[in-house]
């Protein structure tokens, strides 16, 4: 028997909803932080831009979404500080419905920015759960 077609969640929709939340929760003062997957007209003071970066499908159900992940502060410490949580949220964020998974890729690095604002860069490997087509979308 063939398995069903599966679609797959947008995980840049899912990783900036999950942040906002995510931030909004914590006790620390980073709720203010832009979070988007592009880089407002209006920069802001803090800025956490979610990039999906490609990913191939792993099993009829799973798929594995790279992220690159930029971090905009107001100083070094800011940055710094803001990217560690944003870094500990989203590794931790697996609860299988639709992340099971999640590898860190590589670990936050400085990164000159045209702005002179202190930019932190990381990437992050999600494995995702897809669900069935639904039958209005089948070929």
């Amino acid at each position: 028997m063939q398995p069903a077609n599966v679609i797959f969640p947008d995980v840049e929709l899912w990783a900036t909803t999950f942040l906002r939340a995510a931030l909004a929760a914590r006790p620390e003062s980073f709720s203010n932080a832009y979070v988007s997957n592009a880089v407002p007209q209006s920069r802001r003071d803090r800025m956490v831009i979610v990039r999906r970066d490609g990913g191939p499908r792993v099993t009829v159900a799973t798929e594995a979404a790279r992220l690159g992940v930029r971090v905009w502060g107001k100083t070094e410490k800011d940055v710094t500080d803001l990217t560690r949580l944003v870094r500990a949220l989203l590794t931790n964020a697996a609860d299988g419905n639709p992340v099971c998974r999640v590898e860190d890729l590589s670990g936050p690095s400085a990164v000159p920015d045209e702005s002179g604002q202190p930019l932190r860069f990381f990437t992050l490997e999600l494995t995702v759960r897809g669900i069935p087509l639904p039958a209005d979308l089948e070929p």
